[in-house]
């Protein structure tokens, strides 16, 4: 009778269990490409984290598999990306990178050209960068340039269809003294500084004074809102604050003046819709090639991953 009860209660048990499996466990070579060996040890450091996810979560042999050979597929695509962008010198590099953003700014009028510039020449050196590069100028010699352009019609379309992406809240030109609730009547402090500030005392002496880590700075609104914006609210600029408490401090502001937020403007955000739409472009483009590269090599799955 017990032995019927605890196999009925084990068998309810066991589509609950997961299949747990080590990185260890898997074959080391995963899959070939025309004969050239995928090893473990080289998308370790992709499957370590999913299958300390997947065991954690317990899932099922067949989700464990699905994920294993998503990062089996995906180091397959990159080998063949890089082996095509070595076949035409494309290879990641600074280099590559510098030709790129040259094409990319050479459209843009120069306001617009200096912004996208400036956001992206740091990017030059990052690796991720680079491989973008090398994938774009390898896809404008195999693709027509139509294929992969970005029409002003589609970049005034996008933007009118994601114009709330676009908007820019209000900013507050504040100037914050904080005094910390830590120190000897932080309160009468603060009431002090107010004071001081209402009586025509120059702010940035009377922060130095009272706040000598502060002085203010220009915080997005958000930022300010739950503690300030009551207080924020009612001033115009050039008014001070009343005497602000919080958990940790007290605080007396002063409001120097406000930004409107609103819409970036198109000419503005072109540069950037363009750059997205043109990565989304090139992803396509690159998938097609993948596609008939998968199918020209024959490519061989360790018998864990096949379905």
């Amino acid at each position: 009778m017990n032995g019927r009860r605890w196999g009925g209660i084990l068998a309810a048990a066991l589509p609950f269990c997961g299949a747990a499996l080590e990185l260890a466990e898997l074959p080391e070579v995963l899959a070939t490409v025309d004969g050239r060996p995928l090893l473990r040890a080289e998308v370790a450091s992709q499957l370590a984290p999913q299958l300390a996810r997947l065991n954690a979560e317990g899932a099922t042999e067949a989700e464990i598999r699905r994920a294993v050979r998503r990062v089996v597929d995906d180091a397959l695509c990159l080998r063949l990306v890089e082996e095509e962008l070595r076949k035409n010198a494309l290879s990641p590099s600074r280099e590559v990178a510098e030709r790129y953003l040259a094409g990319e700014l050479d459209a843009l009028p120069p306001l617009a050209r200096m912004r996208l510039e400036h956001e992206l020449r740091p990017r030059l050196e990052t690796r991720e960068f680079q491989l973008k590069a090398a994938v774009h100028l390898y896809l404008a010699k195999r693709f027509p340039p139509e294929a992969l352009a970005v029409s002003p019609a589609e970049i005034e379309r996008y933007y009118q269809l994601n114009r709330m992406r676009y908007r820019q809240p209000e900013r507050w030109d504040v100037g914050v003294i904080r005094i910390d609730r830590k120190r000897p009547n932080a309160a009468d402090l603060a009431a002090a500084a107010r004071a001081r500030l209402l009586q025509g005392g120059n702010f940035e002496s009377v922060a130095r004074e009272f706040d000598p880590d502060g002085g203010g700075s220009r915080l997005p609104a958000d930022e300010l809102r739950a503690l300030f914006a009551r207080e924020l609210a009612a001033l115009s600029p050039g008014d001070v604050s009343g005497v602000v408490s919080a958990p940790e401090a007290f605080f007396v502001l002063l409001l120097r003046r406000r930004e409107p937020g609103g819409v970036i403007p198109l000419a503005e955000a072109l540069p950037y819709i363009r750059l997205e739409l043109s990565a989304v472009k090139d992803t396509l483009a690159l998938r097609k090639v993948l596609i008939g590269d998968f199918a020209a090599g024959k490519v061989v799955y360790a018998p864990f991953l096949r379905p």
